[in-house]
């Protein structure tokens, strides 16, 4: 994914990621400016917490829930085709929306929060995987330039995760440019990526942060984007017809022909 210096800023927009509310966290929000913000593992006291936001960021998408998998999504941007998904298990929400950037030019987003593996589900077919290849697959006949978000509960060098970067045919911003690893903020002796932001051909990348600990067991992270369609040389990574199938077999899906 190529990196940009020089672009219309009316196609331009910052996404704030982050896991846990603390005070530190509405600091980090108001030096970041971000135009969206996707906040995980969030419950209704939370979601009270931080309501100082909508003032400023008036669409909203809001499912707070008890059982660490809470979302809350904020926009400056207009939001037309919004909704919360429960892909593949109630009390597991997901986002999807078109987002309005102020050019006029619309970009397709999901943003996800997969329930990871439990020991006694298979490596290789869990809820985790046939949520994220649902997404990969609306995302690949997706008709507008798309990006999918969030923490995916897998590391960036699983089977699940390749998978996934091959079917929806997404750019990752990290690829190239070092490790962004967002868990755990607590060990700095053992830390992963789980964090991601997947872009399509049609994005450049102007800058991507992670963020200091904020009291979370993540990390939150910045990325500024510019959708700028000069960029389409881009070349995504693609599935062959066998891991295709795999991932339809996972999201239980029809194998197409």
């Amino acid at each position: 994914m190529q990196k940009v210096i020089a672009t219309d800023d009316k196609n331009e927009f910052k996404l704030f990621s982050a896991n846990v509310f603390q005070e530190v966290l509405l600091q980090q929000i108001r030096m970041a400016d971000p135009d969206l913000i996707f906040l995980l593992e969030t419950n209704a006291p939370w979601a009270r917490a931080v309501s100082i936001v909508k003032k400023d960021y008036p669409y909203q998408l809001l499912a707070p829930q008890e059982n660490t998998y809470g979302l809350l999504f904020y926009s400056r941007l207009e939001l037309t085709d919004e909704k919360i998904n429960f892909l593949v298990k109630d009390g597991i929400p997901s986002i999807e929306a078109i987002i309005n950037l102020p050019s006029g030019n619309k970009i397709q987003v999901w943003g996800l929060h997969p329930e990871p593996p439990v020991p006694s589900e298979s490596l290789h077919s869990t809820a985790k995987d046939k949520e994220l290849m649902k997404v990969a697959l609306k995302a690949k006949d997706c008709q507008l330039p798309c990006i999918v978000f969030g923490d995916l509960n897998d590391v960036a060098w699983s089977h699940t995760t390749e998978l996934f970067r091959k079917t929806v045919e997404l750019l990752d911003p990290c690829r190239g440019r070092g490790f962004y690893n967002t868990f755990s903020a607590h060990h700095w002796y053992l830390r992963f990526p789980l964090d991601y932001i997947f872009c399509s051909k049609e994005f450049g990348l102007i800058s991507m942060d992670r963020l200091p600990k904020n009291g979370s067991d993540h990390f939150a992270t910045i990325t500024h984007l510019a959708l700028a369609n000069e960029l389409i040389k881009n070349h995504p990574p693609k599935a062959n017809r066998d891991e295709l199938e795999e991932a339809e077999g996972l999201a239980g899906q029809p194998i197409k022909n």
